[in-house]
């Protein structure tokens, strides 16, 4: 079967807004952000400082995107703007102690998602659909 006789697309859009969906509003419940701020603050978090624009590539998003996402995350005090001690003249992006409570509190969301995933699908075939969204991702065409 073609991906296209399958409707591969759509039904890859609609698994991924089903789980982004689910995610957002538990993660709202509980730590008071979304899958995509909630992201932002993972990375900020595992890297204890970073730039805005390298935040915007790991997440795959664009200047004016992030920019937004960054202001929203600083007007809930989750991440503050500090200078960078290398350079007087850039500005960093650090997680605030509201940031690290709720990346804390999103823990066990996160996990009970990637739990009922590895349930549903198993392993094998996790690592599959993995291995072919990477292909996707990384096709420079």
């Amino acid at each position: 079967m073609t991906a296209r006789h399958l409707r591969f697309y759509s039904r890859l859009q609609i698994a991924a807004h089903v789980l982004k969906k689910n995610s957002d509003r538990r993660l709202l419940e509980v730590a008071g952000v979304t899958t995509a701020q909630m992201s932002a603050l993972g990375i900020i978090a595992s890297e204890e400082t970073t730039t805005q624009t390298r935040l915007a590539a790991e997440l795959g998003l664009n200047d004016s995107a992030i920019t937004a996402m960054v202001r929203r995350l600083i007007d809930l005090k989750m991440v503050a703007r500090v200078r960078d001690d290398k350079d007087g003249r850039a500005w960093l992006l650090k997680l605030t102690k509201t940031g690290a409570g709720a990346v804390k509190k999103a823990e066990s969301i996160t996990d009970q998602t990637s739990a009922k995933v590895d349930e549903l699908l198993g392993e094998k075939t996790i690592a599959t659909v993995v291995a072919a969204m990477e292909l996707i991702i990384n096709d420079t065409d």
